[in-house]
């Protein structure tokens, strides 16, 4: 089933549809549904197709798969000798004709890594043939610095031979929700929360059953789509990656300064530091602006995946029992089941974050914010508070409270967020309220305070 994605199918089509040569890059982090992507888009098209798929191997072997790739479209009779890259184009070129091509080479990073002069053969091939012909080359890879360094920065041989570039995003909570349309909003907050928007992860949801069914049996369970996910992944971006994991465990639990991460680690501050910044590098961390002054102090680090941060939260450190002493249930009911509404209740910050990113877009929040995060302050009297969302620009600001609990927002709630909006000292500040459960009577809301219940973050 294949579900969203129309921005970019539209603009992969515009591309098809123009009568000459386009190259079109197409990367993202692994699992966000590139390569489902391409299948859905090639799988639309009636012309000649040639489709590879690189894997980690050999230039020589690579060379090999590209060839059978190549001879699936144009055979021959006779046993052609093709086993350089260039001996590969050439035989191509003289395949093209005034029917449209299409060549799409999936993870070109793995060719890049393996044959340092790719680079070049492929621009000279364009410049000097594929340019001319009726031709759409995608180009798609999973690693974003491979991709960057080797096809859009400018000292790059391929550089301004793409005609555009797409930067496949993880689905947004609103996306998400479209592959468990059935839940209720509650239970989509939870499902975003815990399996994130990552094409294959939202993949693995059955809809038909509780997530608790979910999460045991796509989790938990040997097996399962998820079960191995995090091992398989890091084990292919680290050597050694023992002290990663210890570190994305103390960020999970909610270490999130460096001073923090240092201490919880008893490790050298050099050597988080340079692990750290390897983890943000790969996107698996977010460095957080507070909104202050930009020192080391001031940011707060976040695991960036959703299920990343649920799998280190609650299955990392007991993984060793669980399926040997534990069976997947009583895992859950026992190391979960009363800590998952804590849980989520961090990850509803995110939620409500893209929420006003979506308001801003279509010019709904009444001023133009030149920045977002959170922000951690300290009252005249020396306490701290922190604002769980905010938009600001030097004169207004968005200041929001995200509750996903079960008590309800009270007078003593509302302001104590009021006192602390007014230590921003702006002119004017509008009030966001994201709620799980409602108000309390007699609660003195204003009009400057904007009341977002959960049913709203999915209308």
């Amino acid at each position: 089933m294949f579900i969203g994605r129309e921005k970019e199918l539209k603009i992969l089509k515009d591309n098809y549809d123009y009568n000459g040569f386009k190259m079109v890059v197409l990367y993202g982090r692994r699992r966000v549904g590139k390569s489902f992507l391409l299948q859905h888009f090639l799988q639309s098209l009636n012309t000649d197709i040639i489709a590879f798929q690189a894997i980690e191997n050999s230039s020589k072997l690579s060379i090999e798969a590209f060839k059978d790739a190549i001879l699936d479209v144009f055979p021959e009779n006779y046993n052609v000798q093709l086993d350089s890259w260039k001996s590969c184009f050439n035989y191509l070129n003289s395949k093209v004709t005034n029917r449209k091509l299409v060549i799409c080479i999936d993870e070109i990073n793995y060719i890049f890594k393996s044959d340092n002069t790719f680079a070049s053969q492929l621009q000279n091939e364009i410049d000097n043939n594929l340019k001319n012909k009726n031709v759409l080359l995608i180009v798609c890879g999973s690693n974003i610095s491979s991709i960057e360094n080797e096809i859009l920065n400018v000292n790059s041989p391929l550089y301004g031979r793409r005609n555009l570039s797409i930067k496949l995003q993880e689905f947004n909570y609103k996306d998400a929700s479209r592959f468990y349309s059935n839940y209720s909003s509650e239970e989509k907050i939870i499902a975003y929360s815990v399996f994130g928007g990552k094409g294959k992860y939202l993949a693995s949801i059955d809809p038909n059953v509780s997530i608790k069914e979910n999460i045991i049996k796509q989790i938990l369970t040997p097996g399962g789509t998820l079960a191995d996910e995090i091992d398989l992944l890091l084990k292919d971006d680290f050597r050694d990656p023992t002290f990663y994991k210890e570190m994305l465990n103390i960020i999970s639990l909610g270490n999130t300064t460096f001073n923090d991460i240092c201490t919880k680690l008893n490790e050298d501050s050099s050597k988080v530091a340079t692990y750290l910044s390897k983890l943000v590098d790969l996107k698996m961390v977010k460095k957080v602006n507070t909104l202050q002054k930009k020192k080391a102090k001031d940011y707060r680090y976040y695991i960036e995946d959703n299920f990343f941060n649920f799998y280190f939260r609650f299955v990392y450190k007991r993984k060793n029992i669980l399926n040997i002493l534990v069976n997947p249930e009583t895992f859950y009911e026992k190391f979960i089941s009363d800590n998952l509404l804590s849980y989520v209740g961090l990850q509803f910050e995110k939620i409500c974050e893209q929420y006003l990113i979506e308001k801003s877009l279509n010019n709904e929040l009444g001023f133009i914010p030149l920045e977002y995060g959170k922000y951690f302050g300290k009252h005249k009297d020396g306490s701290t508070f922190d604002i769980d969302v905010m938009f600001k620009n030097n004169e207004e600001a968005i200041c929001g409270e995200c509750k996903f609990t079960n008590s309800l927002f009270g007078n003593n709630d509302l302001n104590e967020l009021l006192n602390n909006g007014k230590e921003l000292g702006l002119m004017k500040i509008h009030y966001y309220l994201f709620l799980k459960s409602g108000i309390e009577k007699k609660t003195n809301i204003k009009s400057d305070v904007n009341v977002i219940t959960i049913d709203d973050l999915y209308s």
